[in-house]
């Protein structure tokens, strides 16, 4: 084979074909690297588009949970066990719906851990969705409160009404005025008062329990500690003025029967005294 030497036609014809190949294989390196970068931003869109469709089914969602929340249906306080309850089953649906959150948050910062073009964006939309979980959190937890607050309220007044009432019909029985006519019958007043003084004694415990409740409920802060507690004086004020009418009736009857223990007597005696005048005007003196 000759050699070929440098300038000749055919050296130059292949220094041509390695400059071409040489060229040709950095274009295609170009383009190779062109189409990823295509790719990658075309990726990098389709995530954003689908982080920015979760973001709006996240909004959606936690926004009509928060107006469920923001109801006020505590004021009704009629079936306030089955509105708790509820409430409770509300509360597990949102609990339930954390990890969901969660996934987003994660996405959200890998996306920007890798410095994607929308960052800034995509920052935003997920302080924005931590707002509005964290709102819907505190707006629930609210409502739950509140549903407790109005059961304690409502448990407090119908104790407190069982109470006034049983007070109220206590009041009637030691109020009364009667005193018997006779020693008998003021014995059965006495006994059926002695009683009446047993039952009010095995229901002071009633109203021991009804003012730890009320000093629970002001101590806790409860938003009608004002209610509850003018609830409380006017109840413990009934209850200390059906004692002072038992003791004062009490004493009258101790009193009646005094009376007619004297009374007693002093027939007693007026009989016997009346026994030994006729057996002394008597004119029987015997044979």
């Amino acid at each position: 084979m000759a050699e070929q030497t440098p300038g000749s036609p055919r050296q130059d014809s292949v220094d041509s074909i390695r400059v071409t190949r040489t060229e040709v294989l950095e274009r295609y390196e170009e383009f190779k690297d062109a189409a990823r970068k295509r790719k990658d931003k075309l990726e990098n869109a389709r995530k954003f588009q689908q982080f920015k469709r979760d973001a709006d089914e996240l909004e959606a969602w936690v926004n009509e949970k928060t107006r469920i929340a923001s109801d006020e249906s505590y004021k009704d306080r009629a079936n306030l066990q089955a509105k708790i309850q509820k409430h409770q089953a509300f509360e597990a649906e949102v609990a339930a719906h954390e990890n969901s959150i969660a996934s987003f948050q994660n996405t959200g910062k890998a996306m920007i851990a890798y410095n994607h073009f929308a960052r800034e964006a995509i920052q935003a939309r997920l302080d924005e969705i931590s707002s509005l979980w964290r709102s819907l959190l505190e707006t629930s937890g609210d409502k739950r409160q509140k549903l407790q607050d109005a059961q304690k309220r409502e448990e407090f007044m119908r104790e407190a009404d069982e109470v006034a009432a049983w007070i109220s019909d206590r009041k009637a029985v030691a109020s009364s005025d009667e005193m018997g006519k006779d020693l008998e019958y003021v014995e059965m007043l006495q006994k059926n008062f002695d009683d009446f003084l047993k039952d009010l004694q095995a229901n002071e415990a009633s109203i021991s329990s009804i003012n730890k409740l009320a000093e629970q409920l002001v101590e806790e802060n409860h938003p009608d500690a004002e209610l509850i507690g003018t609830r409380q004086e006017a109840l413990n004020q009934a209850w200390k003025d059906l004692k002072g009418l038992a003791q004062l009736r009490q004493e009258k009857l101790m009193g009646a029967h005094e009376i007619q223990k004297f009374n007693r007597e002093a027939d007693e005696t007026k009989s016997w005294m009346n026994e030994k005048d006729t057996a002394l005007m008597s004119d029987d003196y015997g044979r």
